[in-house]
Protein backbone atom coordinates (compact mmCIF):
# COMPACT_ATOMS: atom_id res chain seq x y z
CA UNK A 1 0.00 0.00 0.00
CA UNK A 2 2.76 2.49 0.64
CA UNK A 3 4.60 1.38 -2.48
CA UNK A 4 1.49 1.95 -4.36
CA UNK A 5 0.91 5.51 -2.75
CA UNK A 6 4.63 6.63 -3.70
CA UNK A 7 4.13 6.02 -7.02
CA UNK A 8 0.93 7.82 -7.45
CA UNK A 9 2.87 10.58 -5.45
CA UNK A 10 5.44 10.59 -7.95
CA UNK A 11 3.14 10.78 -10.89
CA UNK A 12 1.72 13.49 -9.31
CA UNK A 13 4.70 15.32 -9.10
CA UNK A 14 5.85 14.86 -12.57
CA UNK A 15 2.14 16.39 -13.83
CA UNK A 16 2.80 19.63 -12.08
CA UNK A 17 6.88 19.60 -13.38
CA UNK A 18 5.07 19.51 -16.77
CA UNK A 19 2.62 21.53 -16.30
CA UNK A 20 4.91 24.26 -14.76
CA UNK A 21 7.09 23.79 -18.01
CA UNK A 22 4.27 24.41 -20.28
CA UNK A 23 2.92 27.48 -18.49
CA UNK A 24 6.44 28.76 -18.89
CA UNK A 25 6.82 28.58 -22.28
CA UNK A 26 3.77 30.26 -23.26
CA UNK A 27 4.63 33.52 -21.22
CA UNK A 28 8.30 33.40 -23.12
CA UNK A 29 5.95 33.49 -26.43
CA UNK A 30 3.53 36.24 -25.32
CA UNK A 31 6.72 38.26 -24.25
CA UNK A 32 8.49 37.18 -28.08
CA UNK A 33 4.67 38.14 -29.80
CA UNK A 34 4.49 41.97 -27.96
CA UNK A 35 8.23 42.52 -28.68
CA UNK A 36 7.65 41.40 -32.02
CA UNK A 37 4.29 43.79 -32.55
CA UNK A 38 5.98 46.64 -31.05
CA UNK A 39 9.13 46.23 -33.38
CA UNK A 40 7.01 46.09 -36.45
CA UNK A 41 4.96 48.94 -35.74
CA UNK A 42 8.12 51.40 -34.72
CA UNK A 43 9.41 50.19 -37.92
CA UNK A 44 6.27 51.19 -39.69
CA UNK A 45 6.06 54.48 -38.13
CA UNK A 46 9.41 54.79 -38.77
CA UNK A 47 9.12 53.98 -42.59
CA UNK A 48 5.79 56.50 -42.98
CA UNK A 49 6.96 60.20 -44.62
CA UNK A 50 6.49 62.95 -43.00
CA UNK A 51 3.12 64.73 -44.54
CA UNK A 52 1.59 61.59 -42.96
CA UNK A 53 1.80 63.53 -39.69
CA UNK A 54 -0.95 65.56 -40.54
CA UNK A 55 -3.24 62.78 -41.86
CA UNK A 56 -2.68 61.05 -38.40
CA UNK A 57 -4.12 64.25 -36.67
CA UNK A 58 -7.02 64.24 -38.50
CA UNK A 59 -7.84 60.58 -38.37
CA UNK A 60 -7.39 61.60 -34.25
CA UNK A 61 -10.39 63.98 -35.15
CA UNK A 62 -12.57 62.14 -36.88
CA UNK A 63 -12.18 59.52 -34.35
CA UNK A 64 -13.01 61.29 -31.77
CA UNK A 65 -16.38 62.62 -33.51
CA UNK A 66 -16.61 58.91 -34.33
CA UNK A 67 -16.05 58.34 -30.58
CA UNK A 68 -18.72 60.84 -29.83
CA UNK A 69 -21.45 59.39 -32.22
CA UNK A 70 -21.03 56.07 -31.33
CA UNK A 71 -21.91 57.21 -27.43
CA UNK A 72 -24.83 58.97 -28.66
CA UNK A 73 -25.75 56.28 -30.87
CA UNK A 74 -25.11 53.50 -27.65
CA UNK A 75 -27.49 56.16 -25.31
CA UNK A 76 -29.94 56.10 -27.89
CA UNK A 77 -29.95 52.70 -28.39
CA UNK A 78 -30.30 52.22 -24.43
CA UNK A 79 -33.20 54.69 -24.75
CA UNK A 80 -34.37 51.89 -27.42
CA UNK A 81 -33.44 49.41 -25.25
CA UNK A 82 -35.72 50.74 -22.46
CA UNK A 83 -38.90 51.68 -24.30
CA UNK A 84 -38.82 48.32 -26.09
CA UNK A 85 -39.07 46.57 -22.54
CA UNK A 86 -41.89 49.30 -21.45
CA UNK A 87 -43.52 47.98 -24.62
CA UNK A 88 -43.20 44.94 -24.10
CA UNK A 89 -44.50 45.15 -20.62
CA UNK A 90 -47.41 46.88 -22.14
CA UNK A 91 -47.94 44.32 -24.65
CA UNK A 92 -47.97 41.76 -21.77
CA UNK A 93 -50.13 43.89 -19.89
CA UNK A 94 -52.83 44.20 -22.59
CA UNK A 95 -51.97 40.45 -23.79
CA UNK A 96 -53.32 39.57 -20.22
CA UNK A 97 -56.10 42.00 -20.46
CA UNK A 98 -57.28 40.33 -23.79
CA UNK A 99 -57.20 37.03 -22.50
CA UNK A 100 -58.92 37.95 -19.58
CA UNK A 101 -61.81 39.16 -21.89
CA UNK A 102 -61.43 36.87 -24.08
CA UNK A 103 -62.03 34.20 -21.64
CA UNK A 104 -65.55 36.35 -20.35
CA UNK A 105 -66.28 36.55 -24.08
CA UNK A 106 -65.94 32.95 -24.52
CA UNK A 107 -68.17 32.31 -21.21
CA UNK A 108 -70.83 35.06 -22.75
CA UNK A 109 -70.62 33.43 -26.34
CA UNK A 110 -71.54 29.78 -24.63
CA UNK A 111 -74.20 31.05 -22.80
CA UNK A 112 -75.56 32.86 -25.15
CA UNK A 113 -75.21 30.11 -27.84
CA UNK A 114 -77.20 27.97 -25.15
CA UNK A 115 -79.86 29.91 -25.00
CA UNK A 116 -80.26 30.14 -28.92
CA UNK A 117 -80.51 26.02 -28.40
CA UNK A 118 -82.73 26.71 -25.71
CA UNK A 119 -85.03 29.64 -27.84
CA UNK A 120 -84.73 26.81 -30.88
CA UNK A 121 -86.19 24.05 -28.84
CA UNK A 122 -88.73 25.97 -27.41
CA UNK A 123 -89.70 27.44 -30.67
CA UNK A 124 -89.93 23.53 -32.16
CA UNK A 125 -92.58 22.99 -29.11
CA UNK A 126 -94.36 25.94 -29.39
CA UNK A 127 -94.90 25.64 -33.26
CA UNK A 128 -95.97 21.62 -32.37
CA UNK A 129 -98.09 22.83 -29.72
CA UNK A 130 -99.76 25.48 -32.49
CA UNK A 131 -100.00 22.44 -34.84
CA UNK A 132 -101.62 20.46 -32.17
CA UNK A 133 -103.84 23.54 -31.51
CA UNK A 134 -104.92 23.98 -34.97
CA UNK A 135 -105.62 20.24 -34.95
CA UNK A 136 -108.17 20.56 -31.78
CA UNK A 137 -109.34 23.68 -33.75
CA UNK A 138 -110.03 21.79 -36.51
CA UNK A 139 -111.51 18.98 -34.50
CA UNK A 140 -113.66 21.49 -32.42
CA UNK A 141 -114.93 23.33 -35.49
CA UNK A 142 -115.64 19.78 -37.43
CA UNK A 143 -117.86 18.97 -34.16
CA UNK A 144 -119.52 22.22 -33.70
CA UNK A 145 -120.89 21.95 -37.59
CA UNK A 146 -121.94 18.29 -36.34
CA UNK A 147 -123.76 19.97 -33.63
CA UNK A 148 -125.28 22.45 -35.01
CA UNK A 149 -126.55 20.31 -37.96
CA UNK A 150 -128.06 17.59 -35.39
CA UNK A 151 -129.33 20.70 -33.72
CA UNK A 152 -131.05 22.03 -36.98
CA UNK A 153 -132.10 18.53 -37.76
CA UNK A 154 -133.87 17.76 -33.89
CA UNK A 155 -135.56 21.30 -34.33
CA UNK A 156 -136.75 20.22 -37.80
CA UNK A 157 -138.13 17.31 -35.97
CA UNK A 158 -139.38 18.82 -33.55
CA UNK A 159 -141.60 21.41 -35.62
CA UNK A 160 -142.67 18.28 -37.55
CA UNK A 161 -143.62 16.36 -34.50
CA UNK A 162 -145.50 19.70 -32.88
CA UNK A 163 -147.30 20.16 -36.37
CA UNK A 164 -148.31 16.34 -36.67
CA UNK A 165 -149.16 16.42 -32.79
CA UNK A 166 -151.70 19.51 -33.37
CA UNK A 167 -152.69 18.27 -36.70
CA UNK A 168 -153.43 14.87 -34.82
CA UNK A 169 -155.15 16.55 -32.31
CA UNK A 170 -157.25 18.48 -34.32
CA UNK A 171 -158.87 15.58 -36.21
CA UNK A 172 -159.28 13.55 -32.63
CA UNK A 173 -162.98 14.47 -32.57
CA UNK A 174 -162.29 15.45 -28.93
CA UNK A 175 -162.87 18.97 -28.44
CA UNK A 176 -160.46 19.93 -31.55
CA UNK A 177 -161.93 22.23 -34.67
CA UNK A 178 -165.13 23.07 -32.87
CA UNK A 179 -165.93 23.87 -29.38
CA UNK A 180 -167.74 23.66 -26.19
CA UNK A 181 -168.93 26.80 -24.20
CA UNK A 182 -169.27 26.92 -20.33
CA UNK A 183 -170.98 29.62 -19.18
CA UNK A 184 -170.84 31.93 -22.47
CA UNK A 185 -166.59 31.24 -22.84
CA UNK A 186 -165.33 29.34 -25.96
CA UNK A 187 -162.81 27.03 -25.00
CA UNK A 188 -161.05 25.51 -28.00
CA UNK A 189 -157.92 23.51 -27.88
CA UNK A 190 -155.99 21.10 -31.20
CA UNK A 191 -155.94 24.13 -33.99
CA UNK A 192 -152.98 24.60 -36.01
CA UNK A 193 -151.34 26.94 -33.59
CA UNK A 194 -149.26 24.87 -31.14
CA UNK A 195 -147.84 27.05 -29.22
CA UNK A 196 -148.68 27.37 -25.00
CA UNK A 197 -150.02 24.20 -25.57
CA UNK A 198 -152.42 24.21 -28.55
CA UNK A 199 -153.74 28.15 -27.51
CA UNK A 200 -152.50 31.16 -29.07
CA UNK A 201 -150.05 33.75 -27.51
CA UNK A 202 -153.05 36.47 -27.00
CA UNK A 203 -155.50 33.84 -25.56
CA UNK A 204 -153.24 32.44 -23.24
CA UNK A 205 -152.20 35.84 -21.92
CA UNK A 206 -155.81 36.60 -21.32
CA UNK A 207 -156.43 33.58 -19.81
CA UNK A 208 -153.80 34.41 -16.91
CA UNK A 209 -154.70 37.34 -16.08
CA UNK A 210 -158.68 36.73 -15.88
CA UNK A 211 -160.12 35.51 -12.54
CA UNK A 212 -162.90 33.73 -14.36
CA UNK A 213 -160.57 30.07 -14.31
CA UNK A 214 -159.62 30.28 -10.85
CA UNK A 215 -163.72 30.67 -10.00
CA UNK A 216 -164.89 28.29 -12.21
CA UNK A 217 -162.37 25.79 -11.97
CA UNK A 218 -164.00 24.55 -8.58
CA UNK A 219 -167.06 23.82 -10.06
CA UNK A 220 -165.12 21.22 -12.39
CA UNK A 221 -163.18 19.28 -9.64
CA UNK A 222 -165.81 16.72 -9.05
CA UNK A 223 -166.61 15.95 -12.55
CA UNK A 224 -165.42 12.57 -13.78
CA UNK A 225 -163.29 12.40 -17.32
CA UNK A 226 -161.82 9.07 -19.28
CA UNK A 227 -158.36 7.90 -18.23
CA UNK A 228 -155.54 8.46 -20.54
CA UNK A 229 -154.20 5.02 -19.85
CA UNK A 230 -156.91 3.69 -21.23
CA UNK A 231 -156.21 5.68 -24.38
CA UNK A 232 -152.78 4.27 -24.31
CA UNK A 233 -153.90 0.76 -24.02
CA UNK A 234 -156.56 1.32 -27.18
CA UNK A 235 -153.78 1.67 -29.76
CA UNK A 236 -151.80 -1.16 -29.56
CA UNK A 237 -155.23 -3.42 -30.40
CA UNK A 238 -154.42 -2.27 -33.89
CA UNK A 239 -153.36 -4.46 -36.13
CA UNK A 240 -150.65 -3.39 -38.38
CA UNK A 241 -148.07 -5.02 -40.49
CA UNK A 242 -144.57 -6.32 -39.12
CA UNK A 243 -142.28 -3.26 -38.16
CA UNK A 244 -139.56 -2.97 -40.74
CA UNK A 245 -136.46 -2.73 -38.27
CA UNK A 246 -137.46 -6.00 -37.05
CA UNK A 247 -136.31 -7.45 -40.86
CA UNK A 248 -132.43 -7.89 -41.85
CA UNK A 249 -130.52 -7.03 -44.47
CA UNK A 250 -131.42 -10.95 -46.06
CA UNK A 251 -134.56 -10.67 -45.69
CA UNK A 252 -135.49 -7.74 -47.88
CA UNK A 253 -132.51 -8.92 -50.27
CA UNK A 254 -129.79 -6.92 -50.09
CA UNK A 255 -127.16 -9.35 -48.91
CA UNK A 256 -127.91 -11.73 -51.72
CA UNK A 257 -127.50 -9.00 -53.99
CA UNK A 258 -124.31 -8.06 -53.16
CA UNK A 259 -122.68 -11.33 -53.26
CA UNK A 260 -123.70 -11.79 -56.52
CA UNK A 261 -122.49 -8.09 -57.68
CA UNK A 262 -118.76 -9.30 -56.34
CA UNK A 263 -119.07 -12.65 -58.28
CA UNK A 264 -120.19 -10.09 -61.14
CA UNK A 265 -117.25 -8.04 -60.20
CA UNK A 266 -114.82 -10.79 -60.01
CA UNK A 267 -116.26 -11.97 -63.34
CA UNK A 268 -115.77 -8.44 -64.72
CA UNK A 269 -112.64 -8.23 -63.56
CA UNK A 270 -111.12 -11.66 -65.47
CA UNK A 271 -112.79 -10.59 -69.13
CA UNK A 272 -112.15 -6.94 -68.72
CA UNK A 273 -108.20 -6.81 -68.01
CA UNK A 274 -107.74 -5.89 -71.66
CA UNK A 275 -110.46 -3.16 -72.62
CA UNK A 276 -110.81 -0.94 -69.00
CA UNK A 277 -108.87 -0.96 -66.61
CA UNK A 278 -110.65 1.80 -64.35
CA UNK A 279 -114.24 1.03 -64.62
CA UNK A 280 -113.92 -2.11 -62.10
CA UNK A 281 -112.36 -0.55 -59.50
CA UNK A 282 -114.61 2.30 -59.22
CA UNK A 283 -117.34 -0.62 -59.12
CA UNK A 284 -115.85 -2.19 -56.21
CA UNK A 285 -115.66 1.17 -54.42
CA UNK A 286 -119.54 1.53 -55.13
CA UNK A 287 -120.53 -1.78 -53.92
CA UNK A 288 -118.23 -1.09 -51.35
CA UNK A 289 -120.34 2.17 -50.65
CA UNK A 290 -123.55 -0.20 -50.70
CA UNK A 291 -122.23 -2.74 -48.02
CA UNK A 292 -121.34 -0.30 -45.48
CA UNK A 293 -124.66 1.68 -46.19
CA UNK A 294 -126.37 -1.71 -45.90
CA UNK A 295 -124.30 -2.34 -42.50
CA UNK A 296 -125.50 0.76 -40.73
CA UNK A 297 -128.77 0.22 -41.26
CA UNK A 298 -128.75 -3.45 -40.35
CA UNK A 299 -127.31 -2.18 -36.80
CA UNK A 300 -129.39 0.39 -36.59
CA UNK A 301 -132.11 -2.10 -37.26
CA UNK A 302 -130.65 -4.23 -34.22
CA UNK A 303 -130.54 -1.63 -31.98
CA UNK A 304 -134.25 -0.88 -32.47
CA UNK A 305 -134.86 -4.60 -31.85
CA UNK A 306 -132.69 -4.54 -28.51
CA UNK A 307 -134.39 -1.54 -27.39
CA UNK A 308 -138.16 -1.64 -28.67
CA UNK A 309 -139.42 1.94 -29.43
CA UNK A 310 -143.20 0.38 -28.92
CA UNK A 311 -142.17 -0.51 -25.04
CA UNK A 312 -144.94 0.60 -23.19
CA UNK A 313 -143.49 -0.13 -19.84
CA UNK A 314 -140.95 3.08 -21.09
CA UNK A 315 -142.05 6.08 -20.41
CA UNK A 316 -143.66 8.60 -22.65
CA UNK A 317 -140.68 10.93 -22.81
CA UNK A 318 -138.04 8.23 -22.55
CA UNK A 319 -140.04 6.74 -25.56
CA UNK A 320 -140.68 9.70 -27.63
CA UNK A 321 -136.41 10.35 -27.11
CA UNK A 322 -135.73 7.03 -28.41
CA UNK A 323 -138.14 7.06 -31.23
CA UNK A 324 -136.55 11.00 -32.52
CA UNK A 325 -133.22 9.56 -32.21
CA UNK A 326 -133.72 6.74 -33.90
CA UNK A 327 -135.41 8.68 -36.52
CA UNK A 328 -133.14 11.11 -36.78
CA UNK A 329 -130.29 8.29 -37.72
CA UNK A 330 -132.53 6.88 -39.99
CA UNK A 331 -132.68 10.70 -41.48
CA UNK A 332 -128.57 10.54 -41.75
CA UNK A 333 -128.63 7.35 -43.27
CA UNK A 334 -131.28 8.36 -45.77
CA UNK A 335 -128.98 10.88 -47.11
CA UNK A 336 -125.95 8.98 -47.08
CA UNK A 337 -128.41 6.56 -49.48
CA UNK A 338 -129.00 10.01 -51.91
CA UNK A 339 -125.39 10.62 -51.95
CA UNK A 340 -124.66 7.10 -52.66
CA UNK A 341 -127.45 7.28 -55.60
CA UNK A 342 -125.63 10.77 -56.92
CA UNK A 343 -122.17 8.34 -57.29
CA UNK A 344 -123.81 5.48 -58.86
CA UNK A 345 -125.10 8.11 -61.87
CA UNK A 346 -121.59 9.66 -61.96
CA UNK A 347 -120.56 6.07 -62.55
CA UNK A 348 -123.28 4.84 -64.60
CA UNK A 349 -121.74 8.19 -67.15
CA UNK A 350 -118.24 6.95 -66.73
CA UNK A 351 -119.53 3.61 -68.04
CA UNK A 352 -121.12 4.59 -70.71
CA UNK A 353 -117.95 6.66 -71.86
CA UNK A 354 -116.06 3.67 -71.62
CA UNK A 355 -118.64 2.05 -73.82
CA UNK A 356 -118.38 4.62 -76.78
CA UNK A 357 -114.28 5.70 -76.53
CA UNK A 358 -113.04 2.20 -75.56
CA UNK A 359 -113.74 -1.18 -77.91
CA UNK A 360 -115.27 -3.21 -75.05
CA UNK A 361 -116.09 -6.91 -75.69
CA UNK A 362 -119.68 -8.32 -75.90
CA UNK A 363 -119.10 -9.95 -72.62
CA UNK A 364 -118.03 -7.06 -70.97
CA UNK A 365 -120.91 -5.02 -71.81
CA UNK A 366 -123.05 -7.93 -70.84
CA UNK A 367 -121.38 -7.85 -67.49
CA UNK A 368 -121.57 -4.13 -67.27
CA UNK A 369 -125.42 -4.30 -67.99
CA UNK A 370 -126.20 -6.76 -65.27
CA UNK A 371 -124.07 -5.03 -62.73
CA UNK A 372 -125.71 -1.63 -63.46
CA UNK A 373 -129.17 -3.37 -63.32
CA UNK A 374 -127.98 -5.07 -59.88
CA UNK A 375 -126.96 -1.67 -58.24
CA UNK A 376 -130.33 0.10 -59.38
CA UNK A 377 -131.93 -2.79 -57.24
CA UNK A 378 -129.76 -2.83 -54.61
CA UNK A 379 -130.45 1.07 -54.15
CA UNK A 380 -134.15 0.52 -54.92
CA UNK A 381 -134.34 -1.74 -51.61
CA UNK A 382 -131.92 -0.08 -49.56
CA UNK A 383 -134.32 3.14 -50.22
CA UNK A 384 -137.77 1.15 -49.88
CA UNK A 385 -136.27 -0.24 -46.44
CA UNK A 386 -135.18 3.39 -45.15
CA UNK A 387 -138.56 4.88 -46.28
CA UNK A 388 -140.50 1.71 -44.31
CA UNK A 389 -138.27 2.89 -40.82
CA UNK A 390 -139.04 6.30 -41.36
CA UNK A 391 -142.59 6.31 -42.06
CA UNK A 392 -143.11 3.61 -39.41
CA UNK A 393 -140.94 6.17 -36.55
CA UNK A 394 -142.73 9.10 -37.74
CA UNK A 395 -145.97 7.28 -37.30
CA UNK A 396 -145.31 6.45 -33.63
CA UNK A 397 -144.02 10.00 -33.03
CA UNK A 398 -147.84 11.24 -34.50
CA UNK A 399 -149.52 9.12 -32.69
CA UNK A 400 -148.00 9.54 -29.56
CA UNK A 401 -147.79 13.03 -29.51
CA UNK A 402 -151.72 13.12 -30.09
CA UNK A 403 -151.87 11.50 -27.00
CA UNK A 404 -149.33 13.50 -25.19
CA UNK A 405 -151.82 16.71 -26.65
CA UNK A 406 -154.77 15.49 -25.03
CA UNK A 407 -152.72 14.26 -21.76
CA UNK A 408 -151.14 17.54 -21.42
CA UNK A 409 -154.70 19.46 -21.95
CA UNK A 410 -156.75 17.52 -19.81
CA UNK A 411 -154.23 17.58 -17.07
CA UNK A 412 -154.12 21.15 -17.10
CA UNK A 413 -157.70 22.14 -17.24
CA UNK A 414 -159.59 19.57 -15.91
CA UNK A 415 -162.85 20.97 -17.17
CA UNK A 416 -161.95 20.38 -20.78
CA UNK A 417 -163.66 16.93 -22.13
Amino acid sequence: MAAQKDEEKRSLDGQEQKLHIYNDDDHHYQKLLSSYLGLSFAFFLGSLPRSSIALISSLQAKNKALASKLMRAEEQLGELLSRRKEDSKANARVVEIFASHRHSWQQEEKRLLLQIDECSEEIAYLKGKIEEFEGVEADLKARVEDLRREVGERDEMLNFMSRGGCEVAAEGGDGGGGGERYGGVEVRYGQANCDGGGFSSDYLSSVTDSKYWSEKASLWQDMHYESIESLYNMKHFVSRRESPWKVNGDSTGVSSKLKVLEQELLNLERIGKADLSKVPSQMRKQAKRYQALAGKIDDLCQRMQASDPCETSLSSEFRTQMQTEFLLEAFRLQQRASETNQKLLGLQTETGKSYLEGPAQLATKRSFDSIRNNFKEIQRNLEIWLARIIGDLEGLLARDGASRAREYYVSRYPFVQ
